[in-house]
């Protein structure tokens, strides 16, 4: 009368790495003199795979005899990846599933030279058996993390600097740190290179007495916004260049003048002061700075923001220190040692240093 056998195909996870176990029913996987079973982990060349019980049948301590499809083997399971913890049991690595190749960063934002946001940024690793246990060895200066998979903590962006420190979406993985977007590790310090005099586009890069501002990552002697005005007429050219010069105001400066036609001097902020109001300004924000004999302010006026040098925003003042040109419901658009609404034509010049 034949007799026949089940197998079943199991698969579990041991500290990250995955084992396929292949389960006999009613045999203990031992050469029974019944022949192999086609369903056990099949020879795959390995060095362990080709030690053969003596010619007693037996394995030498401290392997152990298992039947593969080659026939019995001697395996020790404290070690063998094929064999680990006991004969039926493979280590394998861990499923990928849908995670993208490399650090997974959003656009840095910075220039680099090809290498430093470079890497894999993850590995499966090496499947291995430790003391009986399947893990996985990862390549030098990777993290196991608890889903198995082995990642660079110098750039990848969900795993940065160890396994449990995930970077906001605005932020990207370098040398182990989360930085903003735009900036770069410089003396181990995340560092706006767009605005940093001292590492202006690059780290190290100081900019000069002759150039001191950073303004997008290029050293520049000052930021400046020129137009000519003219009575009475909205000004929407102006506006754009209004625009234009405060998305350009990226650095960190020590000076701000307000000058034109009719005050060729102008009035001048300098000091922390003259930071804030020219940040104040890009960012499209409302401050006040008490500097020297005048309070500046940056408000919203009728459509757009506006800066002043004597002591009120959205006024009529005479004479005013007023820049408006994105006012949109007439020309009352400043004026600079002249009546700030319906002022005569003139040039109106800012200056962020």
């Amino acid at each position: 009368m034949s007799s026949w056998r089940g197998f079943g195909l199991l698969l579990v996870i041991i500290s990250g790495a995955a084992c396929a176990t292949a389960t006999v029913t009613g045999d203990d996987n031992t050469d029974s003199g019944t022949g192999s079973d086609s369903s056990l982990p099949p020879k795959d060349g390995s060095t362990n795979d080709v030690v053969k019980p003596n010619d007693a049948g037996t394995c030498n301590s401290p392997t152990t005899k298992c039947v593969t499809d080659a026939g019995p083997i001697c395996a020790d399971l404290k070690t063998d990846t094929n064999h680990c913890g006991q004969c039926t049991t493979v280590c394998t690595t861990a499923d990928a599933g849908s995670l993208q190749p490399g650090p997974n960063n959003p656009d840095a934002g910075v220039f680099f030279d090809g290498g430093y946001d470079g890497g894999i940024g993850w590995s499966l690793g090496t499947p291995s058996c430790d003391a009986s246990n399947c893990a996985v060895t990862c390549p030098q200066g990777f993290n196991e993390c608890s889903d198995g998979i082995c990642y660079d903590p110098q750039n990848f962006h969900d795993h940065c600097g160890d396994c449990n420190t995930a970077c906001q979406s605005t932020e990207w993985c370098t040398k182990g740190k989360c930085c903003s977007v735009g900036s770069q590790i410089c003396n181990s310090v995340c560092t706006d290179v767009s605005a940093d005099k001292n590492n202006c586009g690059s780290c190290g890069n100081v900019c000069g007495s002759g150039t001191p501002v950073c303004s997008g990552g290029k050293c520049v002697s000052a930021v400046t916004f020129s137009q000519a005005f003219v009575s009475g007429q909205i000004a929407t050219s102006q506006c754009t260049a209004w625009t234009t010069f405060r998305a350009a105001l990226t650095g960190t400066y020590t000076s701000i003048t307000i000058s034109g036609t009719n005050d060729t001097t102008g009035r001048t902020c300098s000091g922390t002061g003259a930071n804030t109001l020219c940040q104040a300004l890009h960012n499209n924000t409302s401050t006040s700075v008490s500097c020297g004999s005048y309070t500046w302010v940056t408000d919203q006026c009728s459509g757009g923001i506006e800066l002043t040098a004597d002591n009120g925003t959205c006024s009529c003042t005479n004479p005013g220190y007023n820049v408006r040109p994105c006012l949109s419901s007439n020309g009352d658009w400043g004026g600079v040692n002249t009546k700030s609404c319906a002022a005569p034509s003139q040039t109106i010049t800012v200056t962020c240093q």
